[in-house]
């Protein structure tokens, strides 16, 4: 899904200084762009500067990728670069708040894992995590380790342990609050954070909302600290038997939003959202986003209310974030252009202005309304999934004339979508003029319907003899027919040729799970035992995408056909054995599925196979606590 607008993601040049790069990567982790700050801190770890950048520098920038990755939620490979980054970079040449951070990684990340788990098993967990921050505290003497060790304790029930190391934490962090020149400190905000967490544990609320307060000046727009730390208290707000509510209020986050509405007419024109109500309806949406304190907001570009609300929101300083259907030309004249000339201008205005813009399919409208829908879910999927990532609330906002149809496109139906997601919406009212026998701008029609594909190979099927062929379909082949014959009608089409593997299901979450299963079933099989290599095993790609039904006149079957398939199939080469990759298109509609008990870890911009195309790449696994 190539983006024809530059992303949130800034350009590296050889004379930038590592001040400036590293100011970049911490800018992005404050406003929750973990995926971006990744892949800029992956370019500059390779990327030749003039001047060099001193081993100081070169640390702090690897240690601010792997924070990127760990608060992107992909905390298996974020351990693993932890590890490694501790073995080769010794704390005694290092400043100490940045010796401390790396010596914490690994906390950092036992910590998560310990959060995300299922309360039966957390308590272990946090134990294991509060032992290794306090092992970093001793050794450091400084107060972020010992307060992360003290609220650990908690949560896993030693309050004894936990008492007296936040009494201690609270001498440390008086001298360090005493040392700050002011909120303009780079160590301000956490220094009484610090403090907060330490009253709490110790059940002080009030003095922890009063230093929430003092470290909140200066840090609004921090948005990762302020999502780490909420998370955190909500977790200890719970150990400890305490309201959350005035607690996580003094940290508010900005708010996200998925937009949709009515396209509208010309003026005179009869439409569902008529050009004389557009005043009212525009001040309206100027007032709700400011009243939510919205900060992302999620949509298309049509004419009438997705450029209104887009208007706004560029007026407010929101970021904006366009899907489109398909290219911009074809959208203009669809969806644009009947409107009259002036909402082309306005169109292209936060086109260009817009923080992102996706295309969510590069193939022609050729009158296929699902093409509507299969956008629209996916800015769904991204404001949800925005919002989980800085933990805020995502809302639907939509400009709506009440009438309930049941098209697979349009307002109507992106409302319907929120709701099975779960979400909420709030409706500002129009009234129509169109008449029942006036047809909309776009005829309903539906050529294409929305899949997942699964493409899969198997790594040393190459190295297999003759002898060897009945072995791998009794022991590979075999269990992986069984696996698809548990999802029955789930599955439309499967196929195989040799170590080749090819399946096409209803939806996004039946197909990770489906890819998840598989996995886990190879993985339980001893390929030595069976006489085949040790080393064989499983990669899988994945994509949801609009697909042409047809019927193959060589398989005479029916199948599945589209561009959606060649961009699966290009993933899967570069897919790790035993893992599945999937694309943004996939990991944003399984983020509509509510207790999917599936997630998506980003792994990075990668080349997929041929050189088909660069894009973001994701991992799926199965959330802490999930059972397959």
């Amino acid at each position: 899904m190539p983006s024809p607008v530059p992303t949130v993601k800034p350009a590296l040049t050889a004379t930038m200084s590592s001040a400036e790069v590293i100011g970049a990567i911490r800018g992005l982790i404050r406003r929750g762009q973990y995926l971006a700050a990744y892949d800029v801190a992956e370019e500059a770890a390779t990327h030749e500067f003039h001047p060099p950048f001193t081993p100081v520098a070169r640390a702090e920038i690897q240690y601010l990728r792997v924070l990127a990755l760990a608060r992107s939620g992909n905390s298996k490979r974020a351990a693993a670069e932890a590890a490694s980054l501790q073995t080769t970079l010794p704390a005694d040449q290092l400043p100490p708040a940045l010796a401390e951070d790396i010596a914490a990684l690994s906390a950092r990340i036992a910590k998560d894992r310990a959060l995300q788990a299922a309360p039966s098993e957390r308590p272990p967990l946090a134990a294991a995590a509060a032992a290794a921050y306090e092992d970093v505290y001793r050794r450091l003497g400084r107060s972020y380790a010992g307060v992360n060790a003290a609220t650990l304790w908690q949560i896993a029930g030693r309050q004894t342990q936990a008492h007296a190391l936040a009494r201690d934490v609270l001498k440390v962090v008086a001298r360090e609050t005493a040392a700050l020149t002011g909120p303009a400190d780079s160590g301000h905000y956490w220094a009484w954070v610090t403090k907060a967490e330490a009253l709490l544990v110790l059940g002080d609320t009030d003095g922890a909302i009063a230093a929430l307060q003092t470290a909140a000046v200066g840090a609004q727009d921090d948005l990762g600290a302020h999502a780490t730390t909420r998370r955190q208290l909500r977790f200890l707000c719970h150990a400890v038997g305490a309201d959350p509510a005035p607690i996580l209020e003094v940290l508010a986050q900005p708010e996200v939003i998925h937009f949709c509405g009515h396209m509208t007419a010309p003026p005179g024109g009869r439409a569902r959202f008529p050009h004389e109500q557009q005043p009212a309806v525009a001040a309206q949406v100027r007032a709700s986003l400011q009243a939510h304190r919205v900060g992302f907001a999620h949509g298309s570009l049509a004419s009438g209310a997705d450029i209104i609300i887009a208007e706004a929101a560029l007026e407010l300083g929101v970021e904006l974030h366009l899907v489109l259907p398909f290219s911009i030309d074809e959208f203009i004249a669809i969806s644009v252009e009947p409107a009259g000339p002036d909402w082309v201008a306005r169109f292209r205005h936060c086109l260009g202005a817009a923080t992102s813009v996706t295309i969510a399919s590069d193939s022609a409208y050729n009158g296929d309304d699902v093409l509507f829908s299969y956008a629209g879910r996916i800015a769904m999927g991204q404001a949800m999934n925005r919002a989980a990532s800085i933990d805020t609330r995502a809302w639907q906002l939509a400009v709506f004339d009440g009438d309930e149809s049941s098209d697979k496109a349009g307002t109507a139906h992106d409302m319907q979508q929120w709701r099975l997601a779960g979400g909420t919406t709030e409706v500002i009212p129009v009234r129509s003029t169109r008449t029942t026998t006036t047809a909309p701008f776009v005829a309903v029609s539906s050529k294409r319907v929305i899949r997942a594909v699964l493409f899969g190979d198997f790594k040393g099927f190459s190295r297999l003899h003759d002898e060897h062929i009945k072995l791998f379909l009794a022991t590979v082949m075999q269990p992986v027919a069984e696996v698809l014959d548990r999802y029955g009608e789930h599955v439309i089409v499967r196929n195989t040729w040799g170590d080749g593997l090819f399946v096409v299901i209803d939806n996004a979450l039946n197909g990770a799970r489906l890819a998840l299963d598989l996995q886990e079933r190879l993985q339980s099989v001893d390929l030595a035992a069976a006489g085949l290599p040790a080393d064989m095993g499983l990669r899988l790609g994945g994509h949801v995408a609009p697909l042409v039904p047809v019927y193959d006149p060589v398989l005479r079957l029916p199948m599945v056909m589209g561009r959606g398939l060649t961009r699966a199939a290009r993933i899967e080469p570069r897919t790790p054995t035993g893992e599945v990759y999937v694309t943004t298109g996939f990991a944003a509609l399984l983020r509509l599925e509510p207790d999917s008990g599936v997630t998506s870890e980003y792994v990075g911009h990668l080349t997929t196979a041929k050189n088909f195309e660069t894009t973001p790449m994701y991992l799926l696994r199965r959330q802490d606590g999930a059972r397959g």
